[in-house]
């Protein structure tokens, strides 16, 4: 199973924001580790997640050397996804702690 994600974006136009109709999707590894994660980590990581969408030139992302994913840091975690410009959707592959995220 793979979970979509499109915020509830009410008080946003989107001429304001250009990247307010894009979703997440969360890959089954991504989801795994997300769901053993204690609960104020998977709040914090959602609301990252969340604000990827509307406000994404807040965040801590970065492009990977030698890989076509991009990384997002929330605290000691790494989220890795894919930014698909075709289907303005987010893909996310990887979740998981600052050394374990890259191997």
């Amino acid at each position: 199973m793979i979970l979509v994600f499109q915020p509830q974006i009410s008080s946003l136009n989107s001429s304001d924001n250009p990247v307010s109709n894009w979703q997440y999707v969360v890959l089954k590894p991504a989801q795994r580790y997300l769901i053993r994660l204690s609960t104020v980590d998977q709040k914090r990581i959602v609301a990252a997640l969340d604000a990827l969408l509307t406000r994404s030139e807040t965040l801590d992302i970065k492009s990977l050397k030698g890989r076509p994913e991009k990384r997002l840091r929330v605290g000691k975690y790494r989220v890795l996804f894919v930014e698909d410009q075709e289907t303005k959707r987010f893909v996310i592959t990887t979740i998981g702690s600052r050394g374990d995220v890259y191997k």
